[in-house]
């Protein structure tokens, strides 16, 4: 690893000298508080509603010490030597980082149904390599990832933050210094500016794009640097400034944490964060420091010896606690279940505690790691170790996908008596698919099929010129049946099986389907309005459709009966359509299930282990659904096909039906089921258009 060495600066950094810098008994006690509002709040999430913001003090506080000790090497002869302190950071985190991503990746192979290793195991090789901020980015943004449910390594996005920090922000204070080596007196403030310049952009960044996606905006490194920002300003303050006064410090002292433990205790979750918001913990957060190690009674308790313990341990207590909440089962058939948060506590501190005198400090001062080179091979090999042990894992999930997938459609092509929702549609039981199920527990959720070739995500409707993506299937003959499948993800999910029979069936189809795109009157203030009207002039304009099918999901927000808003805006969209001679045909939506119907199907890895999840009629039901209000006001022009009785048999709605796995999450059907599903559909819709 090279290094750059660059004149000395001839200021030194906010008043840090001596061998105990960095064991500041108040960034000691804002680490404790930072890793207990974490900890806490996944444990007892409402009790310390607002604990995420955790890692907005840990952020301000790496771009302090980071910032200090960068300019401090700065000042030295040999300037500051890349390689040395990349190889102190491997030293410091990656020991345990690796560690606890290995014990993650086995705990997934023995405590995780299998339908989750993919997902899991992507993850961690995600972490291994510190960008799992962005895999986790990535995935707020991905309907079809939208119902992932929380892996045991998703916490290592703040990891992942700090470790991008790590490698741009010396980066950046070299290239400040270099450019200003010929005048020292410039250095310092070049640094300055360079430091206020990401601030300012950051933060702005961060406050736009949180206003706009805040799911995404969470977890990318742009919205957050100016947190470490904050904190390497903070460590550059001219020495008259570096501290707060002596007369000023216990009030300013006492103000930071006011505003930091509010943060943490009174934010919630459906605060727009980071954002304009996150300056709460961070302004909190860097008054602490610069207030520095309060005397009297704040001595007392931030000096406390357990405040000051949990500060040193909360590195491995951040690490432990999640991937522990996230595989440990609960514990109410053996212990009951209000003692799982409180073990789960104990347990963490037990590993830390352990972590911290067998792992971290030997890796960080001992001999092992000892030089540059020993720290680099240790990284690409602990690195290269977690990919051996998780991508076996994957391999095999895709492995039994594709066979999955291969055995799923020869049943579905072949007209398989019974299967999927002939099943109950067709009220049998075929005993030569006794033992099977389609497709596999581990395939569920990447059983898309080609559903979405055609789908424009969310980002993509937001946009003010946002149009359909058109895409054809079925017959080209001009006496073919004209159709428009409208709708979101729902709509989407109907292509799988329409595409197998649009051609016999004689339909021409045009597949216009997005995020959100339902066929719904376009609003003032609606995100989508660019789209919806470029819907509607489509379905308007020059080609006369037959039959416009439409779908959207149920509304989660409102109950079953409730007066839905949306009802309007539906009927309003569909009288131009409906004016020309089109007929409108809405697919009545299908179940939505409950949590402890998802929780029982994560978990099914065989066929009676799956076949034994259901729920009732009226909990499948138990959400609105606009369409069959919408077709009953929108006229003779309107009809409604309900294919519920392919989902339920009585009032029991269950998982399983003819041998396939109908669900593929929480709202979606598989496309293995649409296969089956799609006789059914298009009888339905020649019989409305008859």
């Amino acid at each position: 690893m090279t290094s750059l060495a660059v004149a000395p600066v001839t200021a030194q950094p906010r008043g840090q000298s001596g061998p105990g810098r960095d064991r500041r008994s108040e960034i000691h006690a804002l680490r404790t508080a930072a890793v207990l509002g974490v900890v806490l709040f996944h444990l007892w999430p409402g009790a310390v509603r607002g604990g995420y913001a955790g890692v907005d003090v840990f952020f301000v506080i790496s771009g302090f010490l980071i910032t200090s000790h960068l300019v401090r090497e700065a000042a030295k002869p040999g300037g500051v030597r890349l390689g040395a302190f990349w190889a102190r950071r491997i030293r410091r985190l990656l020991p345990m980082a690796l560690l606890v991503l290995v014990c993650s990746a086995a705990a997934t192979y023995v405590l995780v149904p299998e339908a989750l290793w993919q997902q899991f195991l992507r993850e961690t090789v995600a972490a291994a390599f510190y960008v799992e901020n962005w895999q986790l980015s990535w995935a707020a943004v991905d309907y079809l990832a939208a119902d992932d449910p929380p892996s045991p390594v998703q916490h290592y996005w703040s990891l992942s933050v700090e470790e991008q920090f790590y490698i741009l922000w010396p980066l950046l204070i070299l290239a400040a210094a270099f450019l200003t080596r010929r005048r020292p007196e410039l250095r310092l403030p070049a640094i300055r500016a360079v430091i206020v310049a990401v601030l300012v952009t950051s933060f702005a960044a961060s406050v736009v794009i949180t206003a706009k996606d805040g799911a995404a905006a969470y977890f990318v490194t742009h919205t957050r640097a100016w947190e470490f920002a904050v904190g390497g300003l903070l460590a550059l303050l001219p020495a008259a400034s570096s501290r707060a006064p002596s007369r000023w410090a216990a009030p300013v002292a006492v103000l930071g944490w006011v505003a930091l433990l509010g943060a943490l205790l009174l934010f919630r979750e459906s605060l727009p964060f980071p954002g304009w918001v996150a300056l709460l913990p961070v302004v909190g957060t860097a008054l602490v420091i610069w207030a520095g190690a309060p005397g009297g009674v704040g001595a007392l308790l931030v000096g406390n010896p357990i405040v000051q313990w949990i500060g040193t341990v909360s590195y491995s207590l951040y690490l432990w606690h999640w991937p522990l909440v996230v595989v440990v089962p609960d514990t109410g058939p053996v212990l009951g279940t209000w003692l799982r948060e409180p073990l789960i506590l104990l347990t963490t501190v037990g590993l830390a505690a352990l972590s911290h005198r067998f792992v971290e400090a030997p890796f960080r001062t001992g001999p092992t790691l000892s030089t540059s080179a020993r720290a680099y091979v240790f990284a690409v090999v602990g690195m290269a170790l977690v990919a051996v042990v998780a991508v076996p894992g994957i391999v095999h999930g895709r492995s039994v996908a594709e066979q999955s997938r291969e055995q799923a459609n020869a049943l579905a092509s072949g007209d398989v008596e019974c299967f999927g929702a002939a099943g109950f549609l067709a009220s049998c039981d075929n005993p030569e698919l006794d033992g099977v199920l389609l497709p596999a527990p581990i395939a569920r959720k990447d059983d898309t099929g080609n559903a979405y070739d055609c789908y424009l995500t969310e980002r993509r409707t937001y946009a003010t010129d946002a149009r359909p993506r058109m895409c054809h299937l079925g017959s080209t003959e001009p006496d073919a049946l004209r159709v428009a499948l409208v709708g979101d993800s729902h709509a989407a999910s109907l292509i799988p099986g329409l595409s197998r029979l649009a051609k016999g069936s004689g339909w021409s189809i045009d597949v216009m389907v997005a995020n959100g795109g339902g066929l719904v009157a376009p609003e003032a203030g609606d995100a989508r309005r660019a789209y919806r009207k470029a819907l509607l002039a489509r379905l308007t304009g020059n080609t006369a459709y037959d039959v416009v099918l439409v779908t959207q999901r149920r509304s989660p927000s409102l109950a079953a009966g409730e007066r839905d808003p949306v009802v309007e805006r539906l009927v309003e969209a569909w009288r131009p359509v409906m004016k020309r001679g089109t007929k409108v045909v809405a697919l009545a939506d299908n179940p939505m299930l409950t949590s402890a119907a998802m929780t029982c199907l994560d978990g099914a890895e065989t066929l009676a282990e799956a076949s034994a999840c259901e729920m009732t009629r009226e909990d499948a039901y138990a959400t609105s659904d606009p369409l069959p209000e919408a077709v009953r006001l929108a006229g003779p022009r309107a009809s409604l096909v309900d294919l519920s009785s392919a989902y339920c048999a009585e009032d029991r709605c269950p998982m399983v039906v003819g041998h396939v796995l109908a669900y593929r999450d929480q709202t979606h059907i598989t496309a293995t089921f649409s296969k089956t599903l799609a006789p059914y559909l298009v009888r339905a819709v020649e019989n409305a258009l008859a």
